[in-house]
C-alpha cells in the first residue's frame, strides 16, 4: 500500500507539471492541444511517461491518455505515441514481475488476476505466440495484469514485446481515432477503423481453429509398429 501510495503522489505531480507546464487549466481543447503540439518533443514524450507511469500503477486507466494522443497528434501519430508508450509501459511491468517477482506484483494486482493469466496460459498449450496474442486481443481491460502476469510465468521476452505490439494495436487504433475523430478525421479512415478490428478477430479466428484441428488429429503411426 505504502509502494502505490508513492506511486500515486508521483502521478499527481507529473500532471500537476503537465498542467502547468501546458496551462490547461484554461480548459480550451484547441489552445491546450496547440500549446502540447508547440511543445516539441515534451509533448510525446509527457504522453509515453504517463503510459508508462499508468502501467506501472495497474489500477490507472490508459484511455485517456490515448484519447488525448488522438486529439493532440491525430490518427497517426497519435497512434503512434500510444502504441510505443503503451509497448514501453507493458514491458517495464513485465520486467519489474520478472526481477521482483509475485509479491511486487501483487501490490498492483490482485492474486485473482495473476491466477487467470496463470490457467489461461496453461490450459491453452502453453505460452506460444499466438496463446499471447489473444490475450492481448480478448482481454484489454486486464492489460497490465497480463504484463505482470507474463513475466511470472516465464514466457519469452521476445514473444511477449511481439504479441504485445501486434494485440495492442485494436485497442490504440479505437482509443487514438476517438481522440482524433473530435478534431474530424476523413470518411475513409473511419470505414477502415470500424472495418479493420473485426477484419483481424475473423481472421484470428480461422488461425486458431485450423490450429486446433491440427492439434486434434491423431500422430500418424510410424512404420513397423
Amino acid at each position: 500500500m505504502a509502494l502505490l501510495a508513492v506511486a500515486g503522489t508521483a502521478v499527481a505531480l507529473l500532471v500537476a507539471l503537465l498542467v502547468y507546464s501546458f496551462d490547461l487549466a484554461h480548459l480550451d481543447p484547441e489552445v491546450v492541444a496547440n500549446r502540447v503540439r508547440a511543445s516539441g518533443a515534451l509533448g510525446p514524450l509527457s504522453l509515453m511517461a504517463l503510459l508508462i507511469v499508468q502501467a506501472v500503477v495497474a489500477p490507472l486507466p490508459s484511455p485517456p491518455i490515448l484519447i488525448a494522443a488522438g486529439f493532440v497528434y491525430g490518427p497517426w501519430l497519435g497512434f503512434g505515441i500510444g502504441w510505443f508508450g503503451l509497448l514501453l509501459g507493458a514491458s517495464a511491468c513485465f520486467g519489474l514481475a520478472r526481477v521482483l517477482g509475485r509479491p511486487f506484483a501483487e501490490r498492483f494486482v490482485r492474486p485473482q488476476r495473476l491466477a487467470v493469466v496463470d490457467e489461461y496460459v496453461r490450459t491453452r498449450t502453453g505460452a506460444t505466440l499466438l496463446t499471447l496474442v489473444s490475450i492481448r486481443v480478448f482481454m484489454p481491460p486486464a492489460f497490465d495484469a497480463v504484463s505482470y502476469g507474463c513475466g511470472l510465468v516465464q514466457v519469452p521476452f521476445p514473444w511477449f514485446v511481439l504479441a504485445t505490439a501486434l494485440g495492442e494495436i485494436p485497442k490504440v487504433g479505437s482509443f487514438t481515432y476517438v481522440g482524433a475523430a473530435a478534431g474530424g478525421v476523413p470518411n475513409w479512415l473511419t470505414a477502415w477503423i470500424l472495418l479493420a478490428p473485426m477484419l483481424g478477430v475473423i481472421g484470428f479466428r480461422l488461425i486458431r481453429s485450423r490450429r486446433v484441428r491440427r492439434d486434434a488429429q491423431p500422430a500418424a503411426p510410424h512404420p513397423g509398429t
